[in-house]
């Protein structure tokens, strides 16, 4: 199997709760898009939440699309960048198993 060329999402949709920073919208995109080329099959669609846990934390919820599979990560950190970094690893993590 491969992902037919693919090295980035072609459609990542980021949602952002009211608390969330504006700056973590761009920072989701750029760190989900290019998942696509650790997939087995083509990866069109990816949804990313990021939600205020608390007045501390950061919760970032991922669901990829995988040629029909879902592939979905949760995490959470006290900024939005370590929590969109731990998303981005078990996504990775996840879809270079699916290869093997």
């Amino acid at each position: 199997m491969n992902n037919a060329g693919a090295t980035v999402i072609g459609n990542v949709v980021v949602e952002l709760a009211d608390k969330v920073p504006a700056a973590a919208r761009q920072y989701a995109h750029d760190k989900i898009a290019p998942l696509a080329r650790y997939a087995p099959e083509p990866t069109e669609f990816a949804h990313v939440r990021l939600m205020a846990d608390g007045p501390r934390a950061i919760a970032v919820h991922v669901n990829l699309d995988v040629n029909g599979t879902p592939v979905v990560a949760r995490t959470e950190a006290p900024t939005f960048e370590e929590a969109v970094d731990h998303a981005h690893d078990q996504l990775q993590n996840q879809l270079v198993k699916m290869r093997d």
